[in-house]
């Protein structure tokens, strides 16, 4: 290897080093999706990146966008659905790179708001044999050429493997704050509740002690047969 590409490796492993660090600062789920897809973009030099999770009935439980604005977001319109490249990023679990998408067979289109996409760059990021989203990249930006390279291809799928333990961490703790959460709000409910009742305790004895101090005094106030006047 020339020194000029050992330069250029250390480079890249020093940008992936970099982009792990900031994805696993994140305890929020939402949060780390959101580094996840920036990072993805910026460490693959693309125009737009896009991360999904899947959800049930052929759904995305999250989808989350890069390089496009609010109104162009919104203009699109729904989240998609898990068919096309995106189903068959999710099927086959592997990394999939295309010179350009719409000339693959299984491409399906895109709305008419959607940018036009060309260079393809897709990879899961994985749990064991669970994918627990997909990243894809598109359009390489830059002066060259449009579509993504091998090289690309190996940085975005070491980025995911440590995307998805970043993933999987926040997912276990943010669990953990919603059980904290749960808990507290269990001992609360148990201090309120032994609270109350030592409080209904407490009326009930005043008042059986007011009856009790009550009876004596109203039996000696009554007049007795003997005392009572004779005609």
């Amino acid at each position: 290897m020339a020194s000029g590409d050992g330069g250029r490796g250390l480079d890249e492993l020093y940008r992936v080093s970099q982009v792990v660090l900031s994805v696993s600062r994140q305890l929020c789920v939402r949060d780390v999706l959101q580094v996840i897809v920036r990072s993805a973009r910026s460490l693959a030099g693309a125009r737009y990146a896009a991360l999904g999770v899947p959800g049930p009935l052929g759904s995305f439980a999250e989808f989350i966008v890069d390089g496009i604005s609010n109104g162009e977001r919104r203009a699109i319109g729904p989240l998609p659905r898990q068919h096309g490249m995106l189903a068959v990023l999710l099927g086959e679990a592997r990394p999939l790179r295309l010179t350009d998408i719409r000339a693959d067979p299984r491409f399906e289109g895109w709305p008419s708001a959607h940018p036009e996409l060309s260079g393809f760059l897709g990879v899961p990021v994985r749990d064991g044999d669970t994918v627990l989203a997909i990243i894809f990249v598109a359009n390489k930006a830059g002066p060259g050429p449009a579509e993504f390279t091998a090289r690309d291809q190996e940085l975005l799928a070491l980025f995911a493997a440590h995307a998805a333990i970043a993933l999987t961490n926040a997912r276990l703790s943010e669990r953990n704050r919603q059980l904290s959460v749960l808990e507290e709000r269990s001992r609360l409910a148990r201090d309120l509740h032994d609270a109350v009742s030592q409080k209904l305790f407490s009326l009930r004895a005043r008042a059986r002690a007011r009856r009790v101090v009550r009876g004596p005094a109203a039996r000696l106030g009554r007049p007795g047969r003997a005392d009572r006047p004779r005609a």
